[in-house]
């Protein structure tokens, strides 16, 4: 039977009647409603780790698809200038599943407010693994002075090696390797709160509803729990419509100041949906550390996706790592007698920007953990992919001279 992994109930304003999925391949998609062009829609987006059974009979299917996810986290784009909450629906580059519902909106749905014209649900669940390094994992092009952003466009097939010269087979995982598609009962994210829930309620004999109301909750029987219907009172700071942007806005403040000037929504926004997203991408107990990521691309590494990395790190008396990272397919590059550090490399998977340190120049700081095997395996698949070695470096850089002298033509003649 398929499992719900997590959920999320957002509100957004609809204009002309459509909204798209960043980070997806997946067409605009438009609401059944024609007498609405602009409007505000409830929003709940759910993961599964299998194609789920119907939704209840108070959803009306309105339509159903496939697509195929650039990193795992998507995000509903529904105006111009706006967009839900980021969401993680599984791994990297998979298939997966959609379907849409509709329904009429109930109290509660969306932040709560009861403004909301429709209510839509949007569930995802993993087909299969479609990771392809020559479509997902292609270097950057050839780099030359004079000509237009310094780049020279090769075919991918002329970059890549012939399959028959890559020391590595493409990987399939399955859906069950992966953490993004795991139930961790004792995560630290609302979804995580409400398994621990539903396991005290059962321990106690109670349903949820009733254990919530013992627990001071207003609640009815049959209420859909979301952030919004089960915030406990202690844990509301007041100040967001949106309860997922209120309730952490209260724990961050719990914990500690945010800062003397509170951080706009925007901000806020962005933080709360790193924090989640970056729990979600970990099992229980996970180690995560930090590394620097310099140079082209650096600012733009989506969570859940996996590469290798390089940084200095001291050179602990008996090879004692300096923050117990970076084990995975580890390489020791390079050794600085004088600072007692060395240059080593290895294999992560990004979680999120390093909120403590954040970019400094072309450096950016990120939050990673160790690469699990199944990702690694297509970092390493995609660097035999994509090796050159010296003969067919030389052959590639014929082909890059040849037409970097047709674009100078090409300029000049325009010139003219």
């Amino acid at each position: 039977m398929a499992r719900l992994l997590r959920s999320l109930d957002d509100e957004v304003y609809v204009e002309y009647n459509s909204i798209g999925l960043d980070g997806t391949d997946l067409p605009t998609w438009g609401s059944p409603t024609e007498e609405m062009y602009h409007f505000t829609a409830a929003l709940r987006l759910e993961s599964w780790d299998a194609e789920p059974e119907p939704a209840n009979g108070s959803w009306t299917p309105v339509s159903s698809s496939a697509l195929v996810a650039e990193s795992g986290v998507i995000a509903v784009l529904a105006s111009m200038d706006g967009r839900g909450h980021d969401f993680l629906i599984g791994p990297p580059h998979f298939e997966y599943g959609v379907q849409m519902h509709l329904r009429e909106p109930r109290p509660g749905d969306g932040h709560g407010t009861g403004e909301c014209d429709e209510t839509w649900l949007l569930r995802f669940w993993p087909i299969r693994d479609v990771f392809d390094p020559i479509a997902h994992a292609a270097p950057f092009s050839y780099i030359a002075r004079g000509v237009l952003y310094y780049s020279i466009d090769l075919e991918p097939e002329q970059l890549v090696q012939p399959p028959s010269r890559r020391k590595t087979p493409v990987p399939v995982s399955v859906a069950t390797d992966w953490a993004s598609l795991r139930a961790e009962p004792d995560l630290d994210t609302f979804d995580g709160w409400l398994r621990q829930v539903h396991r005290l309620a059962e321990k106690e004999g109670v349903t949820v509803h009733a254990w919530l109301r013992e627990k001071g909750l207003d609640i009815e029987d049959g209420a859909d729990l979301t952030a919004a219907t089960c915030m406990p009172p202690g844990m509301r700071a007041g100040r967001y419509a949106d309860p997922l942007l209120d309730r952490y806005y209260a724990e961050q403040r719990h914990r500690s100041p945010l800062s003397r000037q509170d951080p706009d929504e925007d901000r806020l926004r962005e933080r709360a949906d790193a924090d989640r997203i970056a729990k979600e991408l970990c099992r229980a107990g996970t180690r995560t550390f930090s590394v620097p990521v310099e140079g082209r691309g650096g600012l733009y590494l989506r969570p859940g996706t996996s590469r290798r990395v390089w940084r200095w790190e001291d050179d602990y008396l008996g090879g004692e790592l300096m923050d117990g990272g970076l084990t995975v397919d580890r390489q020791v590059l390079a050794r600085n007698p004088w600072t007692r550090q060395v240059l080593v490399s290895g294999i992560v998977t990004i979680l999120r920007l390093d909120p403590d340190r954040g970019a400094s120049g072309d450096t950016v700081w990120y939050r990673v953990r160790d690469a699990e095997p199944h990702e690694a395996a297509r970092v390493l698949c995609a660097e035999a992919t994509w090796e050159e070695d010296p003969e067919h470096r030389r052959a590639l850089d014929e082909v890059a001279k040849e037409k970097l002298i047709e674009l100078r033509a090409t300029y000049r003649s325009r010139e003219g």
